[in-house]
């Protein structure tokens, strides 16, 4: 894994129950992505400005699932350049994502 040195951006994006939301923007620049789930269930997140209908994959709702606590992190050379959406389906509105981009 390559070591990111670079200058971080934190941000925790509000998520509207069962809505499909941008998080962040798409960004050629991007060396490195954090994303934190600090909710209280599972969430769904795609990285390619898709937009999702639930927290189930199909054909059509593509992404993948966070659960509750966990994390995915990428680096360079294989970090998405794309807007990352996210969907959540229990409770109300969440600001309890954490989100960590380096360029």
């Amino acid at each position: 894994m390559t070591l990111y040195t670079g200058v971080i951006t934190h941000t925790q994006p509000s998520v509207a129950t069962a809505t499909s939301t941008v998080i962040l923007a798409a960004n050629n620049q991007r060396r490195y992505l954090a994303i934190q789930n600090r909710t209280g269930a599972n969430i769904m997140l795609n990285f390619n400005n898709g937009t999702l209908t639930g927290i189930a994959p199909t054909s059509t709702n593509i992404g993948a699932v966070l659960a509750n606590g966990g994390q995915f992190t990428f680096t360079d050379p294989f970090c998405p350049a794309g807007a990352v959406t996210v969907y959540h389906t229990a409770g109300s509105t969440i600001n309890t994502i954490c989100v960590l981009e380096g360029q």
